[in-house]
């Protein structure tokens, strides 16, 4: 019984102890509500401070990648891989759309064929229009400081016009394709406003150089004898044929006898003067009728043999020939001469060779000038560069069609 109440008693003073302690050893108390309620300080300050960090770290990286990649300086203008886009997408979207049918025919794309552009065969469509989109955005950034240090100034009709061309220029695409040819029509009337003052000034100079051209010497080479022009109409047809697997087809003799007879009643009525042009059916498939067309005496006429082509080389104008029916030519023709002694394509040979002259002329001028800028290509961004692959995924062959399609009919209805 004692030993009960004793521990009860000790129970009692521990309990009123505990609830008289002292003030002098408060309790620890947070003063914070929200989110940091019942929270140490200290590690969500450590927290914020890395997250920070992390975030400052990756949006210097994210701005470095997407810094624009210097590709050439000139002088001290840095022309960026987006300055670049758009000319490579004029480039590209230029041969693009005949692509397909070059790949079918050829058997390679357009891009891997031989450089017109070049001497050098081995040096692809795709190297050499990279080269020349470069050799241009050089040059034109050239023309345009010369422009400019000469005082050359933009017209107000001009400026009006290199806004409305960007306007028409980039009416057809999206803003996503905009965005990533890196284009606006901001900043593509700024790019017009300087080909067109570069283009001006170029012209200027042109002129100057052109009056030390000597012409007699540029065409003295040039035989008006070579160069003599017969102006024909004519129908022909070829015997020759092919299927649709390129496999030849042997015509008959049946079908070349019913052939001659067509091509001896066009000659029958041509020369009873009926209207040479409707000689034949509209719904004649075998027989193609050809107006307009001409052929010199240097480069002769694939139609006919070499005794039938002096026959024709001496037909007076107005007159029709017989029928000629050359299995050895593979071609069946009757021919109309309209001007058995054109000089115009001796004209144009020396319209050519004269402004070759000029080119020549003006790229010596240009390569002197270029020696006066320092020029330096950023070949780590540029090698990598290849042309006909840039551009082509951003604006399909199926937008460039459809976009021509529209364009036609715009001026089919403007012309209405």
């Amino acid at each position: 019984m004692n030993s009960s109440r004793k521990i009860m008693n000790q129970q009692k003073q521990e309990k009123k102890a505990k609830n008289n302690a002292s003030p002098a050893v408060p309790e620890k108390k947070v003063g914070k509500t929200g989110i940091f309620a019942g929270r140490e300080l200290k590690p969500i300050i450590l927290t914020a401070l890395c997250i920070i960090v992390a975030l400052v770290l990756c949006i210097g990286v994210g701005i470095q990648q997407l810094k624009p990649k210097v590709v050439v300086t000139v002088d001290d203008t840095k022309i960026t891989m987006n300055d670049m886009m758009y000319p490579i997408y004029e480039m590209e979207s230029a041969y693009a759309v005949y692509n397909e049918t070059y790949q079918m025919y050829s058997g390679q794309s357009i891009w891997e064929a031989p450089y017109q552009g070049s001497a050098a065969t081995s040096v692809t469509n795709s190297i050499g229009f990279k080269q020349e989109i470069m050799n241009s955005e050089v040059q034109l950034e050239i023309l345009y400081r010369m422009a400019l240090k000469e005082g050359y100034k933009l017209t107000d009709d001009e400026k009006k016009k290199a806004e409305e061309d960007a306007k028409k220029a980039l009416e057809p695409l999206s803003w996503i394709q905009k965005a990533r040819l890196n284009v606006s029509v901001k900043s593509l009337t700024a790019v017009n406003e300087k080909r067109t003052l570069a283009n001006n000034y170029k012209n200027d100079r042109q002129e100057e150089l052109n009056k030390d051209v000597d012409e007699d010497a540029a065409i003295k080479d040039i035989s008006k004898k070579d160069y003599r022009q017969y102006d024909v109409e004519y129908y022909y047809a070829s015997i020759n044929k092919t299927d649709d697997n390129g496999n030849a087809i042997v015509m008959s003799e049946d079908d070349k006898k019913k052939l001659q007879k067509k091509f001896k009643d066009i000659a029958k009525k041509a020369k009873a003067g009926e209207d040479f042009e409707k000689l034949i059916s509209e719904d004649e498939k075998d027989i193609t009728f050809e107006k307009d067309t001409n052929f010199t005496e240097q480069a002769g006429f694939p139609y006919a043999s070499a005794d039938n082509l002096k026959k024709i080389k001496k037909m007076k104008n107005g007159t029709v020939s017989e029928a000629y029916l050359d299995d050895t030519t593979g071609y069946y023709l009757v021919i109309k001469m309209i001007d058995n002694n054109s000089d115009e394509a001796y004209k144009t040979a020396c319209d050519n060779a004269i402004e070759t002259a000029q080119n020549e002329a003006y790229q010596e001028w240009y390569n002197k000038e270029q020696e006066n800028h320092k020029i330096s290509i950023n070949t780590d961004v540029w090698t990598d560069i290849t042309i006909g692959t840039v551009t082509t995924d951003i604006v399909t062959v199926e937008d460039l069609q459809k976009m021509a399609e529209d364009s036609k009919d715009e001026n089919g209805s403007n012309a209405e």
